[in-house]
This record gives C-alpha cells, sequence and structure tokens, in this order.
C-alpha cells in the first residue's frame, strides 16, 4: 500500500508539473538561483555535512529492472526495483564520489522511493529508507532508520516502524508508515517523524521506540530539529497539500507554543541559532501552483531566500554559513535529473 505522504508527495508533485512543464517543454530549464555544486542526479533527496566536512547526498536512483505490481489505495501501480540508490559524497574541494552504492531503489511513474536521508552523527552514518509498500514489513529497507558504523560501513542498529504503526496505530487512521526525518535531543534521545503515521516517535538503544506525539488531521510531518535548549520544530507538508497549509510547529517542554503558518509544502528544515529556515517543495501563486523556494521564517511571515527552485527537497548548511539545497527531487520529463544548490548567504 502506499503511503499517504507517498501519495501527497506524489499529487503536490503532479501540480507542479502541470504548471511547468508547458514552458520546459518550449524553452530551457529556467536558470537557478544560486552556484550548481553538483547536477545529474536522480531523485536527491536529504543532505548534510560531516565532521570533514564533506557534503553527503542521499540519492534515491532510477529503480532498476525488476518490476512488479503494487496495490495502493488509488489501483494498481507498476514499480521498477533495483540497486540503483546511492550516497554521494562531494568533499570540500568538489570531488565527488559514492560513499555507498547498491541501496534499495523503487520506482513510479511520479516518484522513486528508496533511500530518503543520510545523516552523520558522531562515528555513526544514519540513513532513513522509504519503502514501497507495506508489503516488505520488517525488512531493513522499508521505512526504517538504520545505523551505519561511518568507518566500516557495519549496521549498528536498525529502527523499523513498520510493527510500531501496526501494534499501535497512534493516529487512529489504519496503518501507514513513512519515516521522513530525525534529530537528537541532548540527552542522546532519537527523536523520529513519520509522514505517513503522522506521528512523532523517540527511541533509545533501551527503552526502544516511544510515542511522544501523534496529530489526527493528517498534516503529515517531514523534517525535525531540536534546538540546544531541547525545543523541538517540526515542519509538515499539510493537510491536503493546500495552499498555506504548511507550517512548522515549535514545541518546548511537550507543549505546543508557537505555530508558524501559511507556508507551502514544508519538506525540510533548518534551524542555525535562532534563525529558521524551510524548504517549499512547491509554492502556490495565483496562476496556481509553481517551483519551489527557500525562505527564512519569522513571527512574521516567510521571507524568501531563494525561489524558482523545480521541487527543492533538502537543506543543510556548510561551515562558512551558505546553504546547500538539494533540487529535481522528481523528475519532470523523461531523462531529467536534479542536482545540489549552493545558496551564498
Amino acid at each position: 500500500m502506499v503511503s499517504r505522504w507517498s501519495l501527497k508527495f506524489v499529487i503536490g508533485l503532479m501540480f507542479v508539473l502541470i504548471s511547468v512543464l508547458p514552458a520546459l517543454a518550449q524553452e530551457e530549464m529556467p536558470p537557478l538561483p544560486g552556484e550548481l555544486v553538483l547536477g545529474d542526479l536522480s531523485a536527491p533527496r536529504g543532505l548534510a555535512f560531516d565532521a570533514n566536512g564533506n557534503l553527503l547526498v542521499a540519492v534515491t536512483g532510477t529503480g532498476g529492472e525488476t518490476e512488479f505490481t503494487m496495490l495502493g489505495p488509488e489501483g494498481e501501480s507498476t514499480v521498477n526495483a533495483g540497486l540503483s540508490g546511492r550516497i554521494v559524497s562531494i568533499a570540500p574541494d568538489g570531488t565527488t564520489a559514492d560513499l555507498i552504492a547498491g541501496l534499495p531503489s523503487y520506482a513510479m511513474a511520479m516518484e522513486t522511493l528508496g533511500v530518503y536521508r543520510i545523516i552523520p552523527n558522531g562515528d555513526s552514518l544514519w540513513l532513513l529508507f522509504s519503502g514501497a509498500g507495506a508489503g516488505n514489513t520488517g525488512a531493513f529497507w522499508q521505512d526504517s532508520v538504520v545505523e551505519y558504523d561511518a568507518e566500516t560501513f557495519a549496521v549498528r542498529n536498525i529502527i523499523n516502524l513498520n510493527d510500531f504503526e501496526a501494534v499501535n496505530d497512534p493516529d487512529g487512521n489504519g496503518y501507514d508508515t513513512n519515516v521522513a526525518d530525525i534529530d537528537w535531543g541532548a540527552d542522546g534521545t532519537l527523536y523520529i517523524v513519520d509522514a505517513g503515521g503522522n506521528d512523532l516517535l523517540s527511541w533509545t538503544a533501551e527503552g526502544g521506540l516511544q510515542l511522544v506525539h501523534a496529530w489526527t488531521d493528517n498534516p503529515v510531518p517531514t523534517s525535525i530539529e531540536v534546538a540546544e535548549n531541547g525545543n523541538l520544530y517540526i515542519g509538515f507538508l499539510g493537510a491536503g497539500l493546500a495552499p498555506g497549509a504548511g507550517k512548522i510547529e515549535h514545541w518546548s517542554g511537550g507543549e505546543l507554543v508557537e505555530t508558524f503558518s501559511g507556508l507551502n509544502a514544508v519538506s525540510d528544515i533548518l534551524l542555525d541559532g535562532d534563525t529558521l529556515y524551510a524548504v517549499q517543495l512547491t509554492v502556490f501563486t495565483d496562476q496556481g501552483p509553481g517551483p519551489g523556494s527557500v525562505v527564512m521564517v519569522t513571527a512574521d511571515g516567510a521571507i524568501p531566500v531563494a525561489e524558482g527552485l523545480l521541487a527543492p527537497f533538502g537543506i543543510a548548511q556548510g561551515a562558512d554559513g551558505a546553504l546547500y539545497v538539494t533540487f529535481g527531487t522528481i523528475a519532470f520529463a523523461p531523462g531529467m535529473t536534479g542536482g545540489v544548490l549552493r545558496l551564498d548567504m
């Protein structure tokens, strides 16, 4: 079964396609609002810097030659699966290499699923995997958080959200799980947002998975940042993917203290001290949905940082203060790819 997050992702990007494909058919791609760091990436998603300044990018891939049919809420869809997912490492001097290759990739007509985020932490690399459905419940690559040793790539921990969702169903909307993002508290607690399950979970090696909060109105949480004071910031795609439905919630001491509303399809957030950034997968205008953007979010609203991005997804900050963003997280036409963009702040 395709998760609610996956369906919303596809529906939103279909809207974007409708708005941009006519223009792309008649002229070349619009200029990028920044410096292209690396292009020709197939479905790039999350990205993060490691301790050595290398920029790691989760590239979901192009699927493969194994074809099967998946039954979802809207009927059957064809999946082409393979091992084209990878983690690309971009060194400070611009040299690129595959850090990890051969990761599962599931290509469908409008979306590719597989490796979702790469997040270094200490001597570990944490990979997030989104699966092609609930058929392989229990498999580590299906909606799981996997901890690898950063040197040997040996697997240290596998946190699978399928069983927790199947047993507990915290949002009360039936089985659905799609791990979206993670971050750590000062005490080492790992926080996980599940976009399909509409919940926030915590995890420790001793206590396992625990429910922190569930949203019952299907707002689709996509991203999380833990502030230095322990406060949580959570980004949302938005119920129904409607104009202004995207938001960021600020939680403190287990209570919701502030909501930054009126945003559009938030796919990732970044907290730089007191400065909050958001990636908007698509932006709704008077002419309908269009290319996305990066914005700085304040209590007074959203201030544009970069506009005119085709399906931007992840965001990270370099040691020099520049912002790095993945774009082209879906192919707008056959053969089109995405990449990584640098925004000089």
